[in-house]
């Protein structure tokens, strides 16, 4: 009688050169399970060779050769808007690949981070913050950026600050307590305990500010099956002791204990009952065995075109008040990068900016252009820095009526799939 053994691969289209100046490939993620069946070992070796020998056999299509022991997996981002989950991710690569603004609904799409080590690959996607009742069709398309990250994931990264209270959809909260994947919980922003004001975009719950014990008790009857809470404080960046922890038993470092130590006395809850510290064993059970899928220094799947667009956004929301910047689109039109020959090495890049009406056109422009042109430096700058090559940038301003309600138009703007 043989024996059958089920094995589960994840199948990813891998992009062919990642952060470059191309088109944006999409990650294509698909899980199949195959059922092969093998005959029993007469010979009494070694069942473990065996199946060793059997994973050799299979091709992992568009991933990379398979390293002994190695680990990779997916982690979804997930929480409310104005989570500082853009700033998590940013510090959990050590670089700042996405935007982030004191303002919420920045993230409009799903973006993924990749964080490399000799062991494993973690492959973190920033979503955009969850809304209980989309008011238009561009929210319906960054909720289903944030249903298929979900659905995607290894593991499920819930961001909450001291403020707030739980996931604002519940049906989206509902999946998250129910689903087989590990949780892992950060509370962000512990370094605003005892400062009289947060950010005047963000209504407390309520006028509540949690202390962290309270925030950590909170969520942990909330989801009492999560392997971990930890408070962090994202905008201190890559060093600070929670972020450091967090990427440790995401990737399964080598000493979680020294990690856990290095952020102080464990508060209780931040571990299921009766656990003090994790173990290195259980921080390396949180990503699947397999080969990577992206080279060593391959950071995102995302072209610079749309990351010079990105920062072209976060520009207009630094810059323009109020509501108008999320009536803005940013396309970029043309990215002419400099000739070997010339001596001056520019950038050239036109972007347009669309609004949806005459009126925000010309708020946008301002008077004598100056709103635009302020736009644009601010721009530039940043721009410049993310190339680490000097910019020109010409934007324009153009109408594209209601474009954030028309569905036609935000698939051409990559915010929703053909049906």
């Amino acid at each position: 009688m043989s024996n059958l053994i089920l094995i589960s691969l994840s199948l990813f289209c891998l992009p062919s050169s990642g952060f470059l100046r191309n088109t944006p490939t999409k990650l294509n993620n698909q899980r199949i399970e195959t059922a092969t069946s093998i005959g029993k070992d007469d010979s009494n070796g070694d069942k473990s060779e065996l199946l060793r020998d059997l994973d050799k056999s299979f091709e992992y299509e568009g991933r990379l050769p398979m390293r002994d022991n190695f680990r990779c997996g997916f982690a979804s981002i997930l929480g409310a808007p104005n989570m500082g989950k853009s700033t998590l991710l940013n510090a959990l690569l050590k670089e700042d690949l996405c935007i982030a603004t004191r303002r919420p609904q920045t993230t409009r799409h799903a973006i993924l981070g990749v964080l490399t080590t000799a062991e494993a690959q973690l492959c973190l996607i920033d979503t955009p913050g969850i809304i209980e009742n989309p008011a238009y069709k561009l929210q319906e398309g960054m909720m289903e950026a944030v249903m298929t990250a979900f659905y995607d994931s290894d593991v499920l990264m819930v961001v909450t600050d001291l403020f707030s209270s739980p996931i604002p959809d519940d049906e989206i909260f509902q999946k998250v307590k129910k689903s087989r994947a590990p949780i892992v919980v950060a509370i962000n922003k512990i370094d605003l305990v005892g400062k009289a004001n947060r950010n005047s975009d963000e209504s407390e719950e309520e006028g509540r500010t949690y202390t962290v014990p309270e925030a950590v008790a909170k969520w942990r009857s909330l989801l009492p099956d999560a392997l971990a809470i930890i408070p962090v404080a994202a905008s201190e960046g890559p060093e600070n002791e929670g972020v450091n922890l967090l990427r440790q038993l995401l990737l399964g470092g080598e000493d979680i204990s020294a990690a856990i130590r290095k952020l102080g006395r464990p508060v209780p809850g931040m571990f299921q009952d009766g656990v003090q510290f994790i173990s290195d064993d259980q921080a390396k059970s949180l990503l699947p065995p397999g080969p990577p899928l992206y080279e060593e220094d391959i950071l995102t799947d995302r072209s610079e075109r749309f990351f010079v667009s990105e920062l072209i956004r976060e520009s207009i929301f630094e810059t323009l008040k109020k509501e108008l910047p999320y009536c803005c689109e940013v396309r970029i039109d043309e990215f002419k990068e400099p000739k070997e020959s010339e001596k001056k090495k520019v950038n050239r890049i036109k972007a347009t900016v669309y609004v949806e009406r005459e009126s925000q056109k010309q708020i946008v422009i301002g008077r004598g252009g100056e709103q635009v042109k302020a736009v644009g430096v601010l721009a530039r700058d940043k721009i410049e820095k993310f190339l680490q090559e000097k910019v020109f940038l010409e934007l324009f301003v153009k109408v594209n009526k209601d474009w954030r309600k028309n569905e036609d138009r935000l698939i051409e703007f990559g915010y929703m799939s053909k049906k």
